[in-house]
């Protein structure tokens, strides 16, 4: 009988702490990097073209040197949000990649999936309708995070990469 208090403290803790570690640590990264990344400048549903990494880049994540970033931090309290890009004709390898507020990934594109652009219609429950050719997403969170991310596969095609990837778009659209 002795053992069963310490055991029932013990498995009281176990629960509280996973709970803690898949429901609420998540949510504060995504909090405190959204923070990072508006505090940096970025505009809230619009991009930022983060610079070339260097061996000096550690802002979010580790980055790898050979791939462009675009950001786009969202709120979807004002609308839904258009996400629109051209694809590389290149060859070399594009994504759009968008994260909830828990640091979830809900939905990923990339070059591979589609042809020459991607459109991207980006709302919570279906509220609104997609506009014809745009890819209907619908986010579990009010905010949340795009990333745009291209390989540069040659450094000396760099400027025409980083031309390519400002096509890559953010808007808040009309309910």
């Amino acid at each position: 009988m002795r053992w069963l208090v310490p055991l029932a403290a013990g498995l009281l803790a176990g629960a509280l702490g996973f709970w803690v570690s898949l429901d609420r640590v998540p949510g504060f990264i995504m909090s405190r990097t959204m923070e990072r990344i508006l505090d940096g400048g970025a505009p809230l549903n619009g991009v930022t073209h983060v610079p070339p990494v260097t061996e000096t880049s550690r802002g979010v994540v580790r980055p790898s040197p050979d791939i462009l970033y675009s950001v786009c931090p969202f709120d979807l309290s004002d609308g839904p949000l258009l996400i629109q890009a051209q694809w590389p004709q290149s060859g070399s390898y594009a994504s759009i990649s968008l994260y909830d507020a828990h640091t979830n990934n809900i939905f990923t594109l990339s070059d591979r999936d589609q042809g020459r652009a991607a459109a991207i219609w980006l709302d919570q429950a279906g509220t609104t309708t997609a506009p014809a050719g745009a890819i209907p997403v619908e986010s579990p969170s009010e905010t949340g995070l795009v990333l745009y991310r291209r390989i540069v596969e040659d450094p000396s095609g760099l400027e025409v990469a980083d031309a390519g990837r400002r096509s890559f778009m953010c808007e808040t659209q009309q309910r």
